[in-house]
């Protein structure tokens, strides 16, 4: 059952009773247009706005306004039933929000080629645009020398290498294991061959900047850079944690000559737009991601919008890597029907390949599944030896080895259920296991940010020298921290698809949306799939997967069409 605003009536209650808006959306128009605005239908049109910035859209385009689907607030999977709604005629609604006093210069929402925006949106969406035109004129002086690879010839590299050379922007793009950190590594040894260069690793998450960092500064040359910063892209930025200050910006831009922002397929325009603003003209940006996986939580797909509109950048300045060189060749295949909508062929490899299972499940009993069993009881078991050892490298080495991986947090289709599942077949073969607050083996992920850890951090308790310890996967050499400083972690028996961004596991069971599920997109599966090494499992019915492969994110933004 949707909550309804009391004061809704007409159609904005009929469109609050069917889920399309939501008490937030509708008191949040509703406010902006006190005293300015009473017709229903522009105030309609404001809080689907609304709405879509909550599911990641920049904008709402009124002429294809009428194929937004109902949701629900409760993330299980559950399908909202769709309800005949009476949607104003898209003409006359579009002249009615083009009129109206809360819509235009100086007010709250922005009407640009029919497309309607929280103004602030729509200044950020110009900011990017406007920067990325400034920066395609901006000159190079410098003449470098692209140095080889160490590893095989790779043509897509040495293309991604030179452009990075040639343009003040560049972009390289690429799944799992196609060699992006590689040639991150060639590029700043290369702009670093004549003399050392001054570099800022940042990512959206600490995760993925510490791996980031790890993976390249062994690979440095040692002459190549003078200063080699790293962190979250809040962090370089000197953003605040709350408010919209930061310490560098077009008048006190980053002091350094090179900004590579990794896993930018995760970040949203406002933090792109934040980092364009804090570059100097001398400075160059390397944006590093998979424009195919899922988008940023916040608003924005500025990464997809970029390498789906050419105009937004020079020409070669955009390069895609493909030849996989960490993946299961077939899991790299399966991805690349999965990212063209093929169903049919996705569905005959999962049938043709001996590292790809696929496991019919809806719904029923998950604890019974029997390759489910046997992936978490052996993965527990190795994790408990080790950590009762107090080997601490080992229990995480473990850990990685099997991932569950779901859409949804709730529910037998959520990391609700699936993680209950496997206590309940861990506890069958450990029947101390799960019995205190705090216990050997027990695998976590951690939900805040501090010092010494970042929010998606994974841990595992060991017992050294008879006490519990909490050891923090960091990438090398892990952290050993008192259990008490992670109160706020919680069991790590399986974990959404979007908190596994930027991971990889030996083996990985995808668990599908139900069919109907708002989150039953193509990228969701791609994701997920892409997560696994060597060993693949999909947890679902056929129905489901045709439907997401059929289903690509909608996002929309004035970006891709700039």
């Amino acid at each position: 059952m949707h909550e309804i605003p009391i004061s809704a009536t007409g159609r904005l209650r009929e469109f609050a009773e069917a889920g399309m808006i939501a008490l937030a959306d509708f008191h949040l128009a509703r406010r902006m247009a006190h005293g300015f605005e009473d017709r229903d239908d522009v105030v309609l049109a404001c809080a689907l706005a609304v709405r879509e910035l909550r599911h990641g859209s920049v904008c709402l385009p009124l002429a294809t306004a009428h194929e937004l689907k109902p949701t629900t607030e409760i993330d299980d999977g559950h399908e909202v039933a769709p309800v005949a709604l009476q949607w104003p005629e898209p003409d006359s609604w579009a002249a009615e929000v083009a009129s109206s006093r809360i819509v235009g210069e100086g007010c709250p929402f922005t009407f640009v080629d029919g497309r309607l925006y929280l103004t602030r949106f729509y200044v950020q969406e110009r900011q990017v645009a406007d920067a990325l035109a400034e920066r395609r004129g901006l000159p190079i002086t410098d003449i470098f020398t692209v140095l080889e690879g160490t590893g095989d010839p790779d043509a897509a590299q040495d293309r991604a290498v030179e452009a990075a050379m040639r343009h003040m922007t560049s972009v390289v793009t690429g799944g799992p294991g196609t060699g992006k950190t590689t040639t991150v590594v060639r590029i700043l040894n290369s702009l670093g061959a004549a003399a050392p260069i001054s570099v800022a690793l940042a990512a959206p998450t600490g995760r993925a900047a510490r791996q980031l960092f790890d993976s390249v500064r062994g690979k440095l040359h040692d002459d190549a850079t003078s200063e080699v910063t790293h962190g979250t892209l809040h962090r370089i930025l000197g953003k605040r944690v709350r408010g919209p200050g930061a310490t560098h910006h077009r008048d006190n831009p980053l002091p350094h000559d090179v900004v590579v922002l990794d896993e930018s397929s995760m970040v949203s325009l406002e933090h792109m737009a934040s980092l364009l603003d804090a570059l100097a003209h001398t400075t160059r940006l390397v944006l590093v991601g998979d424009p195919h996986q899922l988008r940023s939580v916040e608003a924005g797909a500025v990464l997809a919008d970029i390498v789906a509109n050419p105009a937004l950048t020079q020409t070669g300045s955009v390069v895609e890597l493909q030849t996989n060189r960490r993946s299961n060749q077939d899991i790299a295949e399966l991805a690349r029907a999965i990212d063209a909508g093929d169903a049919e062929g996705a569905l005959a490899m999962i049938e043709a390949s001996s590292t790809i299972e696929w496991f019919d499940y809806d719904a029923q009993p998950i604890a019974s599944l029997p390759r489910f069993r046997d992936d978490v009881r052996s993965t527990a078991l190795d994790v408990v030896a080790a950590s009762s050892a107090g080997d601490a490298k080992s229990a995480l080495a473990a850990l990685r080895r099997h991932r569950v991986l779901c859409a949804h947090r709730l529910g037998r289709h959520g990391v609700q259920g699936w993680s209950r599942a496997a206590r309940e077949v861990i506890a069958a073969a450990l029947p101390s296991y799960g019995a205190a607050e705090r216990y050997v083996g027990q695998p976590l992920l951690l939900t805040q940010n501090t010092d010494a850890f970042n929010n998606g951090d994974v841990a595992v308790i060991v017992e050294q020298d008879g006490a519990l310890v909490a050891a923090v996967d960091q990438g090398g050499q892990p952290l050993l921290v008192p259990p008490v400083l992670l109160e706020d972690a919680h069991d790590l028996h399986a974990m959404t698809i979007h908190k596994s961004q930027g991971g990889q596991y030996d083996t990985v069971s995808v668990v599908l949306p139900p069919v109907g599920s708002p989150l039953a997109t193509r990228e969701l599966v791609y994701t997920g799939i892409t997560r696994a090494r060597t060993a693949l499992r999909i947890y679902g019915t056929r129905e489901a997967f045709v439907e997401s492969l059929a289903t690509p994110v909608r996002r929309a933004s004035g970006l891709a069409s700039a």
